[in-house]
């Protein structure tokens, strides 16, 4: 399982940070990118909005005395004994930018490195450091720096960071793990500590080696057991792998750590092991798996203790992933279809058939049906697009027939009923328009 690595640009500080402290140089900035530690690899590697300096003592009060109304990016500042965090909105950044500043002779356990590729440095456009480091760092092993007694919370810990880098454990530390492993310990863990141990795996640079670390440590039977139910549950001729490993695999091929996407495409079928038949000639079947899914997923973002919202959408997706479109599609299905999911939604579904069709050892391109869809619906929309009043579904006839008197008033109506038309809001069909018509005919008519 252990990757090979090198200094990949994967690896480096984004073009944003860089590009920030080069101009801010003349700013006397008393720091740059030769103090970038190693523990920024992590989030470097998985796409997190984060870095790290080690300083001395005297370079972190420098830190304290720079006058931060030199930065227009600086959002805020905190300072602690041995650490300081500056928030920035960087140009060409969708997401704040967080700094973190530790004194490097902190005795702080907490703010320790862990790793010997903590100990690495940015140093003249690539990560340099001690030979062992070094040797880590480009064979992709996340090595402890130190001994000591590993703990339940480490088993579930260490399979996050390991996906974020996309990094192997080494074996005598996987055995500690495993020994360490407790369900009566892990029971005592709080649900806040469950839920970042699990979205670290789920956002990683692979989030597939998070969850064989799980499983090989032993934990994913008890941190996720629909998940490790379906190990070995071969599925039919369309997929490669088994039910748990294509989840994985899907969960991987989402490009962008996006987490209502990574945490939809590894639920997506997580209803399968319930729901499968085997047939006579070995295949299998799966009927009504994504309405199984869907419950299962709602029990998992509650165990979890994830936003409601979120789960909203993760569930969602869940229970639509598997809608079909064929050429028999009349365009009034297709606006149906399009009442029922909202552009973004769409967007979603399609990121997740994509990742779906990855992870079972399928083309990365999009089937030709859900190319049809889009094409059709991209024609609907040019056509309401064009659309005039006369040639709404409704006229004055229908709303006088539902009380409204001649009017100006009936030209705004019409006109508000054309605009959410155009806009995707509401179908051209009549039945619609006269009950949209309706619950505004007060605000007309009063």
């Amino acid at each position: 399982m252990t990757p090979f690595v090198s200094d990949h640009p994967d690896y480096y500080p984004p073009a944003c940070l860089l590009d920030w402290m080069d101009r801010n140089r003349g700013d006397t900035l008393p720091f740059g990118p030769e103090d970038l530690s190693g523990e920024s690899l992590k989030y470097f590697r998985s796409g997190n909005p984060v870095a790290v300096f080690r300083l001395p003592a005297h370079r972190m009060e420098a830190i304290r005395a720079f006058p931060q109304s030199n930065l227009d990016e600086l959002i805020q500042s905190s300072d602690s004994s041995d650490e300081i965090k500056w928030l920035l909105a960087l140009p060409g950044q969708d997401e704040d930018f967080h700094l973190r500043f530790v004194r490097e002779d902190s005795e702080d356990a907490e703010l320790a490195p862990e790793f010997t590729v903590d100990l690495l440095r940015f140093k003249e456009g690539q990560w340099t450091g001690s030979e062992p480091g070094r040797a880590d760092y480009l064979s992709g092993i996340l090595r402890p720096l130190r001994d000591r007694d590993w703990t339940t919370a480490d088993t579930l810990r260490l399979p996050g960071l390991a996906a974020m880098l996309d990094f192997d454990l080494p074996a005598e530390l996987k055995s500690h793990l495993a020994e360490a492993w407790s369900v009566e310990a892990a029971e005592q863990l709080s649900r806040k500590f469950l839920r970042k141990s699990f979205q670290k795996v789920v956002c990683g640079a692979r989030p597939s080696t998070g969850f064989l670390l799980l499983d090989e440590v032993g934990a994913l039977q008890w941190f996720l057991p629909d998940l490790a139910k379906g190990k070995g549950l071969t599925q039919n001729r369309y997929h490669k792998h088994d039910i748990f490993h294509h989840l994985i695999y899907a969960c991987d091929s989402v490009d962008r750590p996006i987490l209502k996407l990574r945490l939809a495409a590894l639920l997506h079928d997580i209803g399968k092991s319930d729901t499968r038949r085997e047939q006579p000639g070995g295949e299998a079947t799966f009927h009504n798996h994504e309405v199984v899914g869907a419950r299962i997923t709602e029990r998992i973002m509650r165990r979890f203790g994830f936003d409601a919202n979120l789960g909203k959408r993760v569930k969602f997706l869940v229970r639509n992933h598997m809608f079909h479109y064929t050429s028999e599609w009349s365009d009034r299905a297709v606006r149906r279809f399009m009442q029922k999911v909202s552009p973004s939604q769409l967007e979603d579904l399609i990121a997740l058939r994509l990742a779906d069709r990855k992870g079972s050892g399928k083309s990365r391109a999009l089937p030709r049906a859900i190319k049809d869809l889009i094409r059709h619906i991209e024609e609907i929309r040019r056509q309401e697009s064009e659309l005039k009043i006369r040639d709404l579904q409704i006229g004055g006839g229908e709303l006088m027939e539902l009380g409204m008197p001649p009017g100006p008033e009936m030209g705004d109506l019409l006109r508000k009923v054309l605009d959410a038309v155009k806009a995707g809001e509401l179908p051209n069909e009549k039945e619609a328009l006269v009950e949209y018509v309706r619950g505004r005919l007060v605000q007309f008519t009063s």
